[in-house]
């Protein structure tokens, strides 16, 4: 939340001279001083020295002149790369990729030329740092577009410019200031780069991923402490394992790196989903012809399209320790305890201590990330629902919310036992706002979304189906601790 007290000491403590220096920069004084300072304060919360230097070189080419003065609104820009740079009418994609490609440098002449609407935009390939800044200071952004959307990816830039304005207007900023909150002020408040887990505080990998590129793409380094921008899948864990498929000139699966941070959405960003990654590690070559011969890996769907749309596919567990064997490398494997079978079960409360609880730990929750037996109160304080876990629960006045719900029953004999147990198990996910609803008996488990308000059972699995290492890898991509 916006603190007026935080920003006023801010402004007193040198935040006037940053935004001046904005205002000198930006009114028709463009210098060496605002490229050092932009890079200078860029290094703050982007990993990557090579993404440093693209931002670096945008800038340096408006130095240098290479300014379109008669460009002052995106319109404008969307018929100058037409006419100008394509020389006719190009599909919407490549005016996209031609935009974001030049990113800081047509935002920059765009805020030069259109006189304080139109934000310099230094958050490429950091999206997720500029999302984390609206979230906390409670600036309202438009949903973002559809990946193959691209004219509104491409007029998106305007409206995130809108939602910039409307906040500065609320707290009576001048542009200038606005724009020495954006790259100063809220990127130290949030925390600047701790969104990248060092390397050597790297958790567990629950999971695995493959991409691709080639070896003369911009952001692949071999360094070790290299921290690169890639092409992934939203879902992605800091420490998942990342494996490199180079599709020129090998062919052939030629490295494995960790995720050191979550992925995320990047609207401005070509691939659109992505994530950081670091510390590669070459290993033995599988070209594209082992892994057709592979009796295990020639099943994988993006096997048999040749390796085409690789970035972000996941692998399961098995296919992933199958694929380390086969390229000899030291680097991690999917680890994955389960032993739920020979239990001896005769009561309720058997099943939640004896399945539920373990489960739960491989899961990733820890005893104080789950309650049980918890009291919810409905209307005049009366304490009338009582589901037996909730995971991840938070209580705020007058509410108390979990991320999912469970109900444990002994056995379920019949379909009307299941619908007795379904009803309950909604109420309870209702009331405490859950996103999962999760039945489980001594015989199976059912998990069930908010999305369709609990009615379909997407998972449902036996226990011993769970003692499976990729079936608990699925389990633990829907309920796992996030």
């Amino acid at each position: 939340m916006f603190n007026q007290y935080h920003w006023n000491n801010y402004l007193n403590s040198g935040g006037k001279e940053v935004a001046e220096m904005f205002e000198r920069n930006l009114t028709g004084n463009f210098s060496e001083e605002y490229i050092y300072k932009i890079t200078k304060l860029h290094s703050t919360y982007c990993p990557s020295k090579k993404i440093q230097q693209i931002i670096k070189d945008d800038l340096q080419s408006i130095l240098q002149g290479e300014n379109i003065r008669k460009v002052d609104s995106l319109d404008k820009l969307k018929k100058y790369i037409q006419k100008f740079l394509y020389k006719g009418n190009i599909p919407t994609k490549e005016i996209f990729e031609e935009f974001v490609s030049c990113l800081a440098y047509y935002t920059t002449l765009l805020s030069i030329n259109s006189n304080t609407f139109y934000v310099p935009y230094y958050f490429q390939y950091n999206f997720n740092i500029f999302n984390k800044i609206c979230k906390e200071f409670d600036i309202e952004l438009g949903e973002i577009p559809a990946s193959i959307n691209y004219e509104d990816r491409f007029y998106y830039y305007e409206s995130v410019c809108l939602s910039l304005e409307n906040f500065r207007k609320k707290h009576n900023m001048n542009f200038y200031e606005l724009c020495a909150f954006l790259y100063d002020f809220a990127p130290k408040s949030i925390g600047g780069m701790d969104y990248i887990i060092d390397i050597n505080e790297l958790p567990e990998p629950t999971g695995a991923y493959l991409i691709g590129g080639s070896q003369n793409d911009e952001f692949l380094s071999m360094e070790e402490d290299t921290v690169a921008l890639w092409q992934s899948n939203p879902e992605t864990k800091p420490g998942d394992m990342i494996v490199m498929y180079l599709k020129t000139p090998i062919s052939a699966i030629d490295s494995v790196w960790r995720s050191v941070s979550e992925g995320f959405n990047d609207p401005f960003f070509w691939g659109y989903r992505c994530t950081y990654i670091a510390k590669p590690t070459k290993v033995k070559k599988v070209t594209l012809k082992g892994l057709r011969r592979d009796k295990i890996l020639n099943k994988l769907p993006i096997v048999k399209k040749n390796m085409q749309g690789v970035n972000g596919v996941e692998l399961l567990p098995s296919q992933y320790n199958h694929l380390m064997d086969l390229t000899k490398s030291p680097q991690l494997k999917l680890e994955y305890e389960t032993q739920l079978n020979d239990i001896e079960l005769t009561t309720e409360k058997h099943v939640e201590d004896k399945l539920i609880k373990p489960l739960l730990k491989k899961l990733g929750y820890k005893l104080t990330e789950y309650k049980q037996q918890v009291h919810i109160e409905i209307g005049n304080h009366n304490a009338v629902e009582i589901p037996d876990f909730l995971l991840l629960p938070k209580e705020i006045p007058g509410k108390q919310t979990a991320f999912a719900v469970i109900e444990a029953k002994f056995d379920i004999p019949n379909q009307k036992a299941f619908a007795d147990a379904k009803i309950q198990a909604r109420s309870y996910a209702r009331q405490v706002l859950a996103k999962y609803s999760v039945i489980a008996s001594k015989n199976k488990i059912f998990v069930s979304s908010v999305d369709d308000d609990f009615d379909n059972d997407f998972f449902v699995k036996t226990w011993e189906e769970l003692n499976n290492p990729d079936t608990l890898s699925q389990l633990k991509k829907i309920i796992g601790k996030k």
